[in-house]
């Protein structure tokens, strides 16, 4: 019975800790790095940085790397916002989803023309991100209005 009542603590905790690991939050923009990178204080005091889910921004020092994080800092810096956590990438930074008053932000980005949608080895999980895409492209919105523009996955290439 001993060994049963151990098993069920552990489980409980594992569940737990499970739900610590990735859980929602809401702060304050308290810093624009990029088009899909922020800084966020949250309630409790802790700096996140977030990196926007299902999005990638033009670079700094690529063409419209200054015009999407000005755009991405027009729509949240110095607010309060929620984001919808999904994990950790592999530089710890906070993978999620910006919210302002129900907006998604992140949608925001590509709709306009400030962001691609995100691909990993050319493929997008996120097709309503790539719909945006298309549509911001067909309508010459942001980055779109350049005759060549290059994605940042490109650009990173390049500079290696």
């Amino acid at each position: 019975m001993n060994h049963l009542k151990r098993l069920f603590v552990c489980i409980i905790l594992f569940c737990f800790s499970n739900t610590l690991v990735y859980a929602d939050f809401s702060g304050k923009v308290v810093k624009v790095i990029d088009g899909d990178t922020v800084d966020i204080l949250t309630v409790k005091k802790q700096k996140v940085r977030v990196r926007l889910l299902d999005i990638d921004a033009p670079e700094s020092g690529q063409a419209y790397g200054n015009a999407s994080r000005k755009y991405l800092a027009s729509l949240i810096a110095g607010k309060n916002v929620f984001v919808k956590e999904n994990q950790k990438d592999v530089y710890t930074r906070t993978l999620g989803t910006i919210f302002l008053n129900k907006i998604n932000i992140n949608t925001k980005m590509v709709e306009n023309g400030y962001a691609w949608a995100y691909r990993y080895h050319n493929v997008a999980n996120n097709k309503i991100m790539v719909k945006l895409e298309i549509n911001a492209k067909q309508n010459k919105k942001g980055l779109w209005k350049d005759k060549h523009p290059i994605a940042p996955w490109d650009f990173r290439h390049n500079k290696r």
